[in-house]
Parts: structure tokens; C-alpha cells; sequence
């Protein structure tokens, strides 16, 4: 009886979103009973609501292990898979769980988000359509059509649902956010903003949330170079629903965070990485200050990165970055930690503060000579690197990467000789440009330019210039101390102006329209290579 007590009381608790009771009588009742499947349905409910995910899936696992027709198991099973990154896994269950139910409309919304992620977009408009039908009046089920639609490059569309899921509901904070994101990709920035900051406002709004809306508002303010809010509100912006890609949504610590005030003698900071690779490069450029204070530093970075380093900053202690989902795994190591994209809220408090510095990279001097060599009989013309493209291309990235055959113009000029830069599977890129434009780009087939940095550094540095669109590359390219001509759109990572990108002297930023192709700037790009060569 004093069961059923407790259990009414912690159904109660979850109806009145006092999530933490409801958790602790679920405890009391699970001691009890540690199979009882109503009880695991409570707690795994509430925990969803808590953001504790790892602790949700542990429960629905158990409840679908005995009963695996339980469609509100499966569906909650399945978010809770996607909430600790595993997507490929949720995918699967919710498949399933339409197999059991065609017509439910929570595993439409969530299989659409997996699909999302998974770059699927075709299937991920299908069941986004098939939402809508189910319940057009859902500001959820417009939300995720709008975000299919933009996957597919209807931008227009995309708003126009999205307008419909905040008209349906103007508290929504995902409609919100997808509709600031939007407004940026149609150049209505200032809208973008004033959309974010009414969501940060919004009284449903909870800590993962406001920690998105946080970290994609940083960027807004860093294109218009507003450095002081730009890098505040970058520095609130950590957690579970950041995009994929980003680190920082799966680190926590139980150290301090360092905000740049004076470290006593005998403690150990960490800095840890948080970002791509393109990033991470540029942002290092602010070791140079902190290189500059006595203080004891332990650099965690991508492991590619890690000899290299070691040759630019001795007085460090580096090693690759070492993940641990909850809590960093060593404690005693360190004393403080920081992430390196907090740095320039340390270093950069305004654009006066970058200023040209050494290179951040230094080839190994074997391999350089080995690329001197091997370039020495092409000396006679300009030698320059070219990267047109990232590794994942989507519909919603084309117009910031290029086709290599979008490159004629720079391509059949006599005066230059090309390198290739781009990595994975590009050689019937390359194959398809020599023969159309009857050339040769250089490249080796026992390099590998996505892992072995080491090489990529030591050929880069023995080239004239380097054309790249906004890959790592164009950030490898000017570290190195190269001459970079970058094919982009003007970008948060230019800190307000067009003409300029602070991080690298070295870099020459060639800005194409918001609505135009980058491969318009290729001329200007010949124009830059050829005139110099010409002095």
C-alpha cells in the first residue's frame, strides 16, 4: 500500500513538473521493485525532463527489453538515444516504433530530427510532411518541415513554415531559433538578433536552450564586431544541444573555469579544445599571450596537432584532448581549465588586440626539404596550393565550396602551377580538370592529407600562395606563414568587416555576396597571384 502511496505522489510530482521529487520517490519505489516497468517509465520520464539522458536510456532500455511493442517506451527510448549522440541507434528504434504505430506523430517529429542529423534530408521532408497531415495545427510538426526544407536549399519555404510554427506558437523556442538561423542565411541579420534575444527571454526556456541560443548569438555579434557581447555570450554557450561537431557540448569539469585573473604559483591550467580544426587554429593564436605568462599550462589538442605544437610552445605540457563524457577523467592533473575559444574573450577584448605575430606552425625540416625537392623543377612558375571544397558536401553548403571546374579561369593560367590541397576521395575531380583544361596539379599518392599534418605544413610552406575555401586548410595555409586568398562570404570569423581576417595577417579574404557563388571571386584571386609575380 505504502507503494502505491509513493507512486501516486511521484505521478503527481511529474504532472507538476517537480521533476527532482518525482526522481526521489521513483528511487524509493525501483529499490522495491527493480523491474517494475511503470516505475522505470516514471523516472526515465522524469529524467528526460532533468537533461540527465544517460540516466533516461538506461530506463527505457530496461522497460523495452521487456516489452518492446511499448510504443511511448520506444519513442522516449529513441530521444533519449539521440540526446547522447547516437543517432544511428534512434534511428533504428523509431523505424521500428512506425512499423508497430504508421500514424504516430511523435516518432514523425523525432525520426525527422535523426534524419536531420544523419544528412538525409529527402527522408527527413517526407516524414516532416507526413507530421503535418497528422497534425497541422503543431507548431513542432511546421518547425521540422521548415528545417527539411532548408536542408533541401528552400530557403523561402523554409521561412514561410517556420513564420507559420511562431505564429501557432510565439513562445516556441525552437521555432525561434530556426527562424533567426534563417534570417541570417537570407542576409536579415539584426532580425536574426532581435529573434534570439526574445528567446532568451521566454519563460519555458531551459538550460540547454539557453545555452544554444547563447552560443549561435555570439556569432551574430561577432559579425558585426561587437567583440565585448560577442565573446560574453560565446562564453555561455556550452551544452548537450549545441551542434554535433562541437566539443564543448560533451565536456564538463569539476574545476574552475579561468577567466584570465592571475594563477598562483604551483597550479596547473588547462586549455582544451572545443571546436573543428579550423577553429582551434585560429583561436591558438592566442597561446602567443598566454605563452607570454609565467604560468604552468597543459594544452589538450587534436591529436594531429600535438608534435606541432610542441615545437611552437616547449614551455607547454601537450598531449591530445582526452574526452570523457561526464567529468574529465583526472582530476588531480589540473587546477583550472578554460576552453580555447575563451581565450580571445582573454586576449581579443577588441580588434586593436590582434596584431601580426610568428607563424603558429614550423615544418619539420626533413619533410620541407623533401617538398623543396620534389617542387624544385616547377620553381619557375607561381606554385600554389588550392582546396575547393570541404569533406561533406550539402545542399545547404554548396554555395560556400565549389566545383574545381568552377576554376577555369585561375586554372589554365600558364604562369602558375597547382598543388592539390584538398583531401579524401577528390583524384576524378582532379582527373576531370586536367583533361578538360589540359594540365597537371601536382599531388602525391602517399600523402595523406587529412592526417599526416606534418607533410601538409612542410608542402605548404615551400608554395608562393595558397587559394582555399573556408576549410581547415585556410587556416593551416596562413599558420604556416603562406600567403592565403580565401573564397568566402563575409562571416562571423572576420569580426565586422569584409576586408579583413584578424587572425592571420597572412590571410586575404575574398568576399563574395551573400546570394552570389564564391567561385565569382576566382578573378580577383588570378588578379592578386599574377601581379605579384609580375613585380
Amino acid at each position: 500500500m505504502k507503494q502505491n502511496k509513493n507512486f501516486i505522489k511521484a505521478n503527481k510530482a511529474l504532472l507538476a513538473n517537480n521533476f527532482n521529487k518525482c526522481i526521489t520517490l521513483a528511487d524509493q519505489l525501483i529499490l522495491q521493485e527493480p523491474e517494475n516497468i511503470t516505475y522505470l517509465m516514471l523516472r526515465g520520464e522524469a529524467y528526460l525532463h532533468v537533461e540527465k539522458y544517460d540516466l533516461s536510456l538506461i530506463d527505457f532500455a530496461k522497460v523495452v527489453e521487456v516489452d518492446n511493442k511499448n510504443v511511448v517506451a520506444l519513442i522516449n527510448f529513441g530521444v533519449s538515444l539521440i540526446r547522447t549522440k547516437r543517432q544511428a541507434d534512434a534511428k533504428e528504434i523509431l523505424e521500428y516504433v512506425l512499423q508497430l504505430s504508421p500514424n504516430n506523430f511523435d516518432a514523425h517529429i523525432n525520426l525527422g530530427n535523426v534524419y536531420q542529423t544523419l544528412r538525409q534530408p529527402e527522408k527527413a521532408l517526407k516524414v516532416a510532411l507526413r507530421a503535418v497531415e497528422l497534425n497541422p495545427g503543431s507548431t513542432l510538426a511546421y518547425n521540422n518541415l521548415a528545417t527539411a526544407l532548408g536542408d533541401l536549399g528552400y530557403i523561402e519555404d523554409s521561412r514561410q513554415a517556420l513564420i507559420t510554427a511562431y505564429e501557432i506558437d510565439p513562445n516556441s523556442i525552437t521555432a525561434a531559433i530556426n527562424l533567426a538561423q534563417v534570417e541570417e542565411k537570407i542576409d536579415n541579420r539584426r532580425e536574426a538578433i532581435s529573434l534570439y534575444e526574445k528567446a532568451l527571454e521566454f519563460k519555458n526556456i531551459t538550460p540547454s536552450y539557453s545555452n544554444l541560443i547563447n552560443y549561435y548569438l555570439s556569432y551574430s555579434y561577432l559579425y558585426f564586431g561587437d567583440l565585448e557581447k560577442g565573446w560574453a555570450h560565446y562564453d555561455l554557450g556550452f551544452g548537450s544541444l549545441l551542434p554535433v561537431g562541437a566539443v564543448r557540448s560533451i565536456r564538463s569539469f569539476k574545476q574552475n573555469k579561468w577567466n584570465g585573473e592571475p594563477i598562483p604559483k604551483g597550479q596547473k591550467l588547462l586549455i582544451w579544445r572545443e571546436q573543428g580544426l579550423g577553429d582551434e587554429i585560429d583561436f591558438s593564436t592566442c597561446l602567443f599571450d598566454l605563452a607570454a605568462m609565467d604560468i604552468e599550462v597543459i594544452l589538450e589538442c587534436e591529436s594531429r596537432l600535438v608534435d606541432i605544437f610542441k615545437r611552437t610552445f616547449p614551455q607547454f605540457e601537450i598531449r591530445a584532448e582526452l574526452i570523457g563524457h561526464d567529468t574529465y577523467p583526472f582530476a588531480a592533473d589540473f587546477d583550472l581549465h578554460c576552453a580555447i575559444g575563451s581565450l580571445p574573450g582573454i586576449f581579443r577584448k577588441n580588434i586593436k588586440d590582434f596584431k601580426s605575430q610568428k607563424p603558429l606552425f614550423t615544418p619539420k625540416e626533413d619533410l620541407y626539404k623533401k617538398y623543396l625537392f620534389l617542387l624544385q623543377t616547377f620553381k619557375e612558375r607561381s606554385l600554389v596550393g588550392i582546396s575547393w571544397r570541404g569533406g561533406m558536401l550539402t545542399t545547404t553548403r554548396n554555395s560556400n565550396y565549389s566545383a574545381l571546374t568552377d576554376w577555369e579561369l585561375l586554372l589554365v593560367d600558364k604562369r602558375i602551377q597547382f598543388v592539390n590541397l584538398q583531401y579524401g576521395d577528390c583524384e576524378s575531380e582532379l582527373l576531370e580538370a586536367e583533361e578538360k583544361f589540359g594540365i597537371k596539379i601536382l599531388r602525391w599518392q602517399d600523402l595523406d592529407l587529412k592526417n599526416d599534418l606534418e607533410s601538409l605544413i612542410a608542402l605548404i610552406s615551400n608554395l608562393d600562395y595558397v587559394v582555399s575555401v573556408g576549410t581547415a586548410v585556410s587556416s593551416i595555409a596562413p599558420a604556416t606563414g603562406t600567403p592565403t586568398l580565401l573564397l568566402t562570404k563575409r562571416s562571423w570569423i572576420m569580426l565586422g568587416e569584409d576586408k579583413r581576417y584578424p587572425w592571420f595577417s597572412e590571410v586575404t579574404p575574398l568576399i563574395a555576396n551573400f546570394d552570389e557563388h564564391i567561385a565569382k571571386k576566382i578573378p580577383d584571386a588570378l588578379r592578386i597571384i599574377t601581379n605579384v609575380q609580375g613585380e
